[in-house]
């Protein structure tokens, strides 16, 4: 098995990660078995698997071709904005009709400034974040292809970016953290996208490695979890030892293990995760208004409620992607 696995599967584990996220977000859903109210409640790593795959697949379409910088963002611009614009625009006017945001919250959050001004009635920060990698990208790219040792240079942005982290915990900048603690799981993307471009192998000192990354962890979660409440030891990092390992344990359950029909269904909800995600971050984040037309219990008012999530999400990404063969068939007229 190589790096190769991450590029193969990369909607599934996609997959996975989304609805790892709607549990996340399922605040009042508990599990009877103990140990799985802590993963629904860590559900925010699957954020991490997506920045790392996106990284990835950044990496890799820019180690297959040279791509001039505008044409690179325009590319990724097309493919998020109009979802987003779609999801965004009724929902800001939906809050500001209901008093929970002001006018200006429509400009702001058009302008996709208001996760970075903290404006108020901000629509969620995921969009405007994953633009700011875009926008940083090519220039990280280059000069990690251009370095001799992909690991230091890899190792070096992580750390510089860890005490960026730190810097902002000390000035009390806690909004930007969403985006700032996902840097080195960023940079570790653009290599393991060198390291599926150049088809390495998962060799023993590889695997020796991830596993001993996840080891540390373990042990880092175990250190963390009595004392959550200092700002020093955020579970933020944790997902910085964990995430390619996991992305690769599930990898290797889809290579060998007959999980065909979970692979199916968790490449559909993949293919499909930003529109899942807008809705799920906008629409079925209204709880109490959604639950009281839906008066069920907890557990299954959020099965039904991932159901519609998912559904609408496949809807609206088929609709939005019939919307811009539309323009780009007249503008070739």
């Amino acid at each position: 098995m190589g790096y190769s696995v991450l590029s193969k599967y990369r909607s599934e584990l996609m997959g996975a990660a989304m609805l790892w996220v709607m549990l996340f977000h399922a605040a009042d859903l508990t599990f009877p078995i103990p140990g799985l109210d802590l993963f629904r409640a860590a559900g925010f790593g699957g954020v991490d698997i997506f920045i790392l795959l996106s990284a990835m697949g950044l990496s890799l379409s820019l180690s297959r071709r040279e791509q001039e910088y505008g044409a690179f963002l325009v590319r990724r611009a097309r493919r998020i904005l109009p979802a987003y614009f779609v999801v965004m625009v009724p929902y800001t006017l939906f809050l500001i009709l209901r008093g929970q945001a002001p006018l200006s919250a429509l400009v702001w959050n058009s302008t996709l400034l208001a996760y970075w001004v903290h404006a108020p009635g901000a629509f969620n920060w995921y969009v405007s974040g994953i633009l700011l990698f875009y926008v940083l990208t090519p220039w990280c790219f280059r000069r990690l292809r251009r370095s001799r040792h992909w690991v230091l240079w890899t190792a070096g942005a992580g750390a510089a970016a860890v005490a960026v982290c730190h810097v902002l915990i000390q000035d009390e900048y806690w909004h930007y953290l969403d985006v700032f603690y996902r840097f080195p799981i960023f940079f570790l993307g653009l290599l393991v996208g060198l390291y599926v471009w150049e088809d390495r192998r998962l060799g023993r000192r590889d695997l020796l490695f991830w596993t001993l990354w996840l080891a540390a962890g373990l042990c880092y979660l175990a250190a963390a979890l009595p004392r959550l409440e200092v700002p020093h030891l955020p579970m933020c990092h944790l997902f910085l030892f964990t995430t390619v390992p996991m992305c690769l344990a599930g990898c290797a359950c889809f290579e060998h293990l007959p999980l065909g029909w979970l692979r199916r269904g968790l490449r559909l909800v993949g293919e499909h995760s930003l529109e899942i995600y807008l809705l799920n971050v906008s629409l079925f984040s209204e709880t109490a208004l959604l639950r009281s037309w839906l008066p069920l219990g907890t557990g299954p008012y959020y099965f039904l409620a991932f159901f519609l999530n998912i559904l609408l999400g496949i809807l609206l990404h088929r609709g939005v992607e019939a919307g811009m063969r539309r323009i780009q068939a007249r503008r070739a007229d």
